[in-house]
């Protein structure tokens, strides 16, 4: 069983490694428009828009729209570099105490 949970948590590693990396990808594409427009850009778009979206609420919106600089790729990173290096190791934790 303990393998099994560093199987799980390893891949839900990856994910999230594989996904910060979209999220830098979209963000440099984001300064070369037509960069923005291919196909690929549309496609990183479409994945990583809905949640970046979560962070362009409330005053980081204002700040975007009034200096012009889009802080919620940041943002967004730090919460799932967060989730990566404490909440998994906390949830991998828990799982280990409760099966011996």
């Amino acid at each position: 069983m303990a393998n099994f949970i560093y199987y799980v948590i390893y891949v839900i590693n990856w994910i999230i490694w594989l996904y910060c990396i979209f999220i830098v990808i979209d963000a440099i594409m984001s300064w070369v428009p037509f960069l923005r427009n291919s196909v690929i850009g549309k496609w990183l778009d479409k994945i990583v828009n809905p949640y970046l979206n979560v962070f362009r609420k409330g005053p980081i919106q204002k700040l975007a729209y009034s200096t012009g600089i889009d802080l919620s790729a940041l943002i967004g990173l730090l919460v799932l570099y967060f989730i990566q290096d404490y909440a998994l190791q906390w949830i991998q934790n828990i799982l280990f105490r409760l099966i011996g």
